[in-house]
């Protein structure tokens, strides 16, 4: 179902990560807003207070110098009257900056006394007698609070208390406010933008996010239907490779690999049911005729026993090959494990020649062995010795009578090099790649030389070993294998 697929699990997991990331985002530029306009209203309050305390300072001032310079009457320049008077004016001065409009302007004596107060003062408490005390001592302080009103609406305000001090001694204290109304429209407009975009954002964001899931999974899905058409007939067809260069192509030249080696595997197991029946069948058939023969008619004990010597020699051969075949898927399971211990490989390749040159001299073949000394190696011995065998077996059998097998053994810096030469037919470039595997023979002709089986063997010691083996042919100028194995000694 579509809720269980990656596509959408994709998406929501990117919706969820955005929400998260825009959740985030969204406290953060709340409170860096909110943080900015209150130092703002702070820094406004300030410079307002700031000013009347240097209005009054200037009035100290020209009081100490005399009226006289300011083209005044004595009278209108002395006592609190005065005072009281310019300073009324002083608050109730409208400025030309906007943002000064709805401050509100008061001014106390010591005694919490009001001196001057703008005219929008109505409603908004009179300086608390703890926050007097705290100015009088030369502090200057902010302060919020919610003033109650006529109409029972709510409003705070914000508030900046500042001392005038004249002879270390605070003569008064000014006091501004401003509504807070104005900050709290603006980020309550602002909650509200965030509460709209946030899920539209996220909405809008989720769907690109699926298109481009579906996008990018489409060689998934092209994928997948390509493999549902595979089956066991027609495991050479490949996956279109979407040219992306990314996973999903490594995914599909991974994909098309494992087909090949899957073909490869059944064509290979396919062969291996019809050569092993093939091969299986040849001696039954014969044991079978012998019998069916014997059984005709009284014969002599002679004619018996050599029936049944002819049956024991196919039985062995089907014995032989039963023990080839589990020695091989051993080898693959990679349950025989080497019994490694010092060896010389001389002395192995010397007596494996020398068992060997008994079916040579039957087809008058003669065997050239040439080797150095210091030929130690880590291995199994008798791995290595059936290896030798079957390959110097497979040289004469397919090497012509009065034909050469030459072998020699080198050791080359810290590897082993065994070369085992012929002058039989040879192996055409075709087929080269081939005769390693099981019951392959090259030359198909010449059946009754075995099972196939020797040179896969032959493989697999050298893999089991960690050593390299290849062929060196053309058809005509006989085969070389050449053996690489790491030495020991």
């Amino acid at each position: 179902m579509f809720y269980r697929s990656i596509r959408f699990k994709m998406t929501i997991v990117y919706m969820a990560v955005l929400a998260l990331t825009l959740s985030a985002f969204s406290a953060v530029l709340y409170h860096y807003v909110s943080r900015s306009l209150y130092e703002n209203m702070d820094t406004l309050l300030r410079s307002k207070a700031e000013g009347i305390v240097h209005a009054i300072g200037t009035y100290w001032e020209a009081e100490r110098l005399g009226p006289n310079r300011y083209g005044a009457r004595i009278d209108e320049w002395q006592g609190s009257i005065n005072f009281a008077t310019i300073a009324q004016r002083w608050v109730q001065e409208r400025s030309k900056d906007p943002k000064l409009l709805d401050i509100i302007v008061q001014i106390y004596d010591p005694n919490g006394m009001v001196v001057a107060s703008s005219k929008s003062t109505q409603g908004i408490a009179s300086i608390s007698e703890d926050s007097l005390i705290y100015v009088l001592y030369g502090n200057s302080m902010f302060d919020t609070l919610t003033p109650s009103f006529p109409t029972k609406r709510i409003v705070k305000f914000r508030i900046f208390i500042t001392p005038a001090v004249k002879n270390n001694q605070v003569e008064y204290v000014v006091q501004v406010a401003s509504p807070l109304s104005s900050i709290q429209t603006t980020l309550d407009t602002m909650k509200v933008a965030l509460f709209i975009l946030f899920p539209l954002t996220v909405f809008l964001t989720g769907m690109i996010g699926a298109l481009l899931a579906k996008m990018t999974l489409r060689p998934v899905d092209n994928m997948i239907k390509t493999i549902h058409d595979i089956t066991v007939e027609n495991m050479k067809l490949k996956l279109k490779l979407p040219g992306t260069r990314d996973e999903i192509e490594k995914l599909a030249v991974t994909f098309n690999d494992m087909l090949a080696r899957l073909d490869y595997a059944f064509t290979s197991q396919k062969r291996l049911f019809e050569d092993l029946s093939h091969d299986l069948k040849t001696p039954l058939t014969i044991i079978k005729g012998e019998f069916e023969v014997a059984l005709k008619k009284k014969r002599n004990p002679e004619d018996y026993e050599s029936v049944l010597r002819s049956s024991l020699e196919e039985v062995n051969k089907i014995i032989r090959l039963a023990d080839n075949m589990l020695m091989l898927a051993s080898f693959e399971a990679q349950n025989i494990m080497p019994d490694r211990k010092k060896l010389d490989l001389s002395l192995i390749i010397q007596g494996v020649a020398n068992n060997i040159r008994k079916l040579a001299d039957e087809k008058h073949i003669e065997i050239s062995l040439s080797q150095n000394d210091n030929m130690g190696i880590k291995g199994d011995e008798e791995q290595l010795k059936q290896m030798f065998l079957n390959l110097l077996d497979n040289a004469v059998k397919y090497t012509p009578e009065n034909g050469k097998v030459t072998v020699t053994a080198r050791r080359e810096k810290e590897n082993l090099r065994i070369k085992v030469q012929d002058t039989g037919r040879g192996i055409a470039g075709d087929r080269i790649e081939r005769v390693f595997d099981r019951f392959y023979r090259a030359d198909k002709s010449r059946t009754g030389q075995g099972f196939g089986l020797g040179l896969s063997i032959v493989k697999s010691v050298v893999d089991a070993h960690n050593g390299k083996i290849k062929i060196e042919s053309s058809p005509g100028q006989g085969a070389s294998f050449i053996i690489s194995l790491p030495a020991g000694l």
